[in-house]
């Protein structure tokens, strides 16, 4: 072969190799920057590169919205559902990470020059003073070209000519997609907002407990905010550009935990606080209030948690139903800013026992008037008697879960050392045994019923006898009475290996060959029969769920939840922590085991034991 042929086919072969790597980036598009087309996964183009990937997005989705929030990834949890409903808007977080006002400058300047915009909802926080102007990936943390200005020309052809290690991982990624949220799609595209689905299943209670989770040491740094005057400049001109184009901007200094205001240089903050706020009112939440001082408000040691948005958006457009703690958001202004910083700083000084509270569950089955009939899991009515006796002597109160959600969502005041008493399964023997004793001491009770098995003595159709177990209709006199609530223990996902054989579902998890789609599609099934009939027959609503055999797993608690569960019921022993706020305190619920045989002495002795334990606090 000549050399002139030999050249032709070296550069043909590189022509056609960088043809099929150009077409590869162009139809898997891993940062979404060409459409998208093939695969349509902007979640996890998002996820490689936000600030490019939700222009793309945008460009063919922008009649959706006519409202934006801009901010770094704190800026998240600014929900645009609560939003929309506030303002009748429709609103579209524009938030990625990091915080560079820079960006976010020409960022409001191309949504207002190419977009309907309405409102723009600007978070800021002194990070925006420390990162300023800064591009940490030129592929991965760059703006769009339509954004910044740069070549059009330049822009794309990097990512045509892009590593094809990125497209290959976003195909590997496709296939491995399910019902739980994948790590390389963290991001809802629908909304612009970060997938929080796992992170706001994880169940939250002591703070020794909290603190051991990942991501929650609070990181050693210090920075002198270098960046005060260019990151006041930038909201200037975000103030004036609005102002221009008639959109609404709201301010907002969102929380950030204690510690990490502790890492500025005191006087350059108080320089960037001022200054805000003679540019604009806003409303803070910069100080030391309870919020920002308990780290459970927080996913990490940098984002609060979509529960404190909540929090925030309640405080800025005056909802009454939301809870916050006293203390939390303030209107900044350039008449009051020097007379709230000060306060701000020194912030008030909240004990944890005026936003938390301690709740025992004691776990009970099944009842006997035969004193001989005890064991695990039956106890005999005298014992119970002199066990409620005793509490109510030691200053217990008895609550339902109602009282718990009631407490963490809107802050209600439960009772002085407020006790749960629950009892599974929902035999007969509760109500001809348990419940007369409740009466008579003045106690309450809640029962998780297993739905195919109420006012049944036979195991669902296959005539094998079980222990009675009372009819839905028949527990309706004492939850009107407010003696019993009744809650679910699943319709039928409280299996028996023995009855139901090979098929036998453990408790309410998936079955070892059923997808994760299935799964929840059964449990769905399950859990809306179960409500339906609770509905039907006692005119209750069904949002507690008691683990079968207290088996649970992320995949549970997560289709749970979506179903509008607020209380998930585990039997880990221990006592709970309630926190105001974050209805994650009402997951997984510890229980303590009654067995038959327990004296009262020794429950109260427990109790005491573990309501003092230093792991609560």
């Amino acid at each position: 072969m000549s050399l002139k042929k030999w050249l032709l086919l070296f550069f043909a072969a590189i022509a056609g190799c960088t043809a099929l790597l150009m077409a590869c980036n162009v139809l898997v598009d891993p940062f979404g920057v060409f459409g998208d087309r093939l695969l349509d996964w902007y979640e996890y183009d998002m996820t490689m590169n936000p600030r490019v990937a939700k222009i793309a997005y945008l460009d063919k989705n922008y009649e959706k919205y006519d409202s934006y929030v801009v901010g770094s990834s704190k800026s998240s949890s600014l929900g645009v559902e609560t939003l929309d409903r506030y303002t009748g808007a429709s609103f579209y977080n524009m938030t990625w990470y990091g915080g560079d006002l820079v960006d976010e400058r020409d960022l409001v300047r191309y949504l207002i020059e190419h977009y309907t915009v309405k409102n723009i909802v600007l978070a800021v926080d002194p990070q925006d003073a420390d990162m300023f102007n800064t591009e940490a990936d030129p592929i991965k943390g760059n703006m769009h070209c339509k954004v910044d200005g740069s070549s059009p020309l330049m822009f794309y052809a990097k990512y045509l000519l892009a590593n094809p290690g990125y497209s290959w991982d976003k195909l590997a990624a496709y296939t491995q997609r399910g019902y739980l949220l994948h790590p390389s799609a963290i991001y809802v595209a629908r909304t612009g907002v970060y997938n929080k689905q796992l992170r706001d299943a994880t169940p939250i209670g002591a703070m020794p407990e909290y603190l051991a989770l990942e991501n929650n040491v609070v990181e050693q740094w210090h920075s002198d905010l270098p960046y005060v005057e260019g990151a006041l400049e930038a909201v200037a001109d975000i103030l004036a550009m609005c102002e221009e184009s008639g959109v609404r901007l709201t301010v907002i200094g969102v929380p950030i935990q204690r510690e990490e205001l502790a890492r500025y240089d005191s006087g350059r903050l108080v320089q960037f606080w001022t200054g805000l706020a003679e540019l604009t009112d806003f409303y803070d939440f910069w100080g030391n209030n309870p919020v920002n001082g308990d780290i459970r408000y927080f996913y990490d040691t940098n984002h609060f948690r979509n529960d404190v948005g909540d929090m925030v958006l309640g405080y800025c457009f005056g909802d009454p139903d939301v809870y916050r703690p006293e203390g939390f958001g303030h209107l900044t202004t350039a008449d009051n800013v020097e007379q709230w910083i000060p306060a701000a700083l020194a912030g008030p000084e909240t004990a944890l026992e005026d936003y938390t509270a301690h709740v025992p569950i004691l776990m009970y089955h099944s009842f006997t008037d035969d004193p001989s009939g005890t064991d695990d899991v039956t106890v005999w009515t005298e014992d119970f008697r002199e066990q409620l006796e005793a509490l109510r002597e030691q200053g217990y109160h008895g609550v339902f879960y109602r009282d718990l959600i009631d407490y963490v969502s809107r802050g209600t005041p439960l009772p002085e050392k407020p006790i749960l008493i629950s009892i599974d399964d929902g035999y007969q023997n509760n109500l001809d045994l348990a419940v007369p004793v409740l009466e008579e001491t003045g106690f309450c009770a809640t029962v998780a019923v297993i739905g195919c098995s109420a006012g049944r003595d036979t195991y669902k159709d296959t005539g094998l006898p079980i222990t009675p177990h009372f009819a839905l209709e028949d527990a309706a006199e004492y939850v009107r009475r407010g003696v019993l609530d009744i809650q679910t223990h699943s319709y039928d996902m409280h299996q028996v290996p023995a009855f139901d054989g090979e098929d036998c579902r453990p408790g309410a998890l998936k079955l070892e060959r059923e997808s994760d789609e299935d799964y929840v599609a059964a449990l769905s099934a399950d859990l809306l029969r179960a409500r339906e009939e609770l509905e039907r027959a006692l005119g209750v609503t069904c949002d507690v769920y008691t683990y079968p055999n207290g088996l649970h797993d992320t995949l549970s608690e997560v289709a749970l939840h979506s179903l509008h569960i607020r209380v998930t019921v585990a039997t880990d022993y221990g006592v709970n922590v309630l926190v105001k706020g974050l209805p994650q305190s009402l997951y997984l619920l510890k229980r303590i085991n009654v067995a038959g045989g327990t004296a009262a002495g020794e429950l109260t002795d427990t109790l005491e034991r573990l309501l003092g334990a230093d792991t609560l606090y």
